[in-house]
């Protein structure tokens, strides 16, 4: 599909984490989808911003997964339910994988997150 001169290309659910400081960096489609304002997800927000999002029976899981990844210094995916601002849960998967520098050291993690269904109502699966 063209685009239009002018308009500006839709976003795509990037994301990068600032390891040692903390801070997720996220464009506009990715906030939408954690329901958090997208002009401060660009700002930069701690992780656990969109931790708290996430179903409270797929964090744990969530959480290894990334560290994982961390550790082995491999990619990741991972399935997981995020709360949009409507207060609905959806289900995306998650892909991403940290960069050290010439130390070793942890210093971001990038990825993008990927919805892969309509919404489910607030009711379901919220325990």
């Amino acid at each position: 599909m063209a685009q239009v001169v002018g308009e500006a290309p839709p976003e795509a659910d990037f994301f990068t984490w600032d390891v040692p400081e903390n801070i997720l960096y996220a464009d506009g489609a990715l906030a939408n989808l954690f329901g958090l304002n997208p002009v401060v997800a660009s700002q930069g927000l701690p992780i656990e911003s969109y931790l708290d999002r996430v179903h409270q029976e797929d964090r744990p899981q969530l959480a290894k997964t990334i560290r994982d990844s961390i550790v082995t210094d491999r990619p990741q995916n991972e399935t997981y339910r995020v709360m949009n601002a409507e207060g609905h849960y959806a289900f995306v998967t998650g892909y991403g994988r940290g960069f050290r520098n010439k130390d070793g050291d942890i210093i971001r993690y990038v990825g993008i997150v990927v919805p892969i269904n309509a919404p489910m109502s607030p009711s379901k699966h919220t325990h």
